[in-house]
């Protein structure tokens, strides 16, 4: 299980992966200093209609267990030929432990501008929260992999890890922008995937968690990316809730600017279908 509070705005947010024999119900009765808990991978069976703030959860995952040749004749076709043209680019591949991280702390302050320049381009003002990050360092529970070209960063990935599982938790680059060579930085955060996937099967973890799908019946692009490495499509659930009066109110907020939310898309999508799918 990992276990790490960090402050957010006003804020102090208590995130929870993977409880294991940790029941819910032991969770939230504890006293814990947080106006926030976030339970990630609650176990099913006593989650769903049992909690205020249970959410349904839409993920694509890779059983890591199996034999590399098996996992990558599962990877789409044309995805397992960019791995490999890849490969004769002149990348440099490497991983970053909680070590590496504390001998080069430079790299968190690289990978935060990389993060932000990509929402930019997006005209977002996204920001990496360092904050959290630094947390996850303490407790030991995220690693980072990179592709390096002529001394400069072209992608990098975050993972939440434990004992067995990989979770994506960012995954960055620039192609967006015009000196960008989009064709070798598409390339290369395939490749930098499978080596993570490869780097994790090695580490002896068993799943290999790709961070979230937003819609199995109708997938988005980045969707149908996930999709393209072969692995299965997993439903499980998280509990989001108030443990604080000032918490108890910003779930309730935040709740309602979901449900705002889809409520527009909804609208959005039927006014699509009216004007014949014209935008």
């Amino acid at each position: 299980m990992i276990d790490i509070s960090y402050r957010k705005k006003f804020l102090t947010v208590n995130q929870i992966w993977y409880p294991d024999d940790v029941t819910v119900s032991a969770l939230l009765g504890q006293k814990r200093k947080a106006d926030i808990l976030f339970v990630h991978g609650a176990p099913a069976g006593e989650t769903k209609g049992s909690f205020r703030g249970w959410q349904e959860y839409h993920t694509c995952m890779n059983d890591i267990t199996r034999k590399e040749e098996d996992m990558l004749a599962a990877v789409n076709k044309a995805v397992r030929y960019q791995i490999r043209r890849s490969e004769k680019d002149n990348i440099e591949i490497c991983f970053y432990t909680k070590d590496d991280i504390r001998k080069s702390p430079e790299l968190i302050s690289t990978f935060a501008d990389i993060y932000a320049r990509m929402y930019q381009s997006k005209g977002s003002d996204t920001r990496l929260n360092i904050t959290a990050v630094k947390k996850y360092l303490e407790a030991d529970a995220i690693l980072f992999s990179a592709v390096w070209h002529e001394g400069e960063v072209l992608v990098f990935h975050s993972y939440i890890c434990d004992a067995a599982d990989a979770r994506l938790l960012h995954s960055a680059s620039c192609f967006r922008e015009e000196s960008a060579d989009q064709s070798m930085i598409g390339r290369a955060n395939k490749r930098l995937h499978w080596e993570d996937i490869l780097y994790f099967k090695k580490k002896g973890l068993l799943r290999y968690d790709w961070g979230g799908i937003s819609d199995f019946e109708n997938p988005n692009g980045i969707d149908e990316f996930k999709l393209k490495f072969g692995g299965d499509k997993i439903t499980y659930y998280n509990i989001l809730a108030g443990n604080t009066l000032l918490g108890k109110l910003a779930v309730t907020v935040m709740n309602g600017m979901k449900r705002l939310s889809r409520h527009e898309k909804g609208h959005g999508a039927q006014d699509t279908k009216a004007s014949g799918g014209k935008e």
